[in-house]
């Protein structure tokens, strides 16, 4: 998990890629980046939006919504730390 919320993120940025989604069944949420700024390992995005499992989760960048009704949570798993 780490991997993507900081490494593939901040790579993402830089590559300048418009939104990174981030489906997390550790903590049964989803994470979407949008306004990607900076450069290279500095690189990150301005706008985060956490939506929860079960509520839909509007993809703006691509004009869907996104039904995580039916997405499957890790039971028993440590949550982390991150966003």
């Amino acid at each position: 998990m780490c991997r993507d919320y900081l490494i593939k993120r901040s790579i993402y940025a830089a590559a300048q890629v418009p939104a990174y989604l981030i489906v997390d069944s550790v903590m049964a949420q989803c994470v979407l980046f949008t306004e990607p700024t900076g450069h290279g390992e500095d690189a990150d995005y301005r706008c985060r939006r956490i939506t929860a499992f079960g509520d839909s989760t509007p993809l703006e960048p691509v004009g869907i919504e996104l039904d995580t009704s039916r997405f499957a949570v890790y039971e028993n798993v440590r949550p982390h730390r991150y966003p």
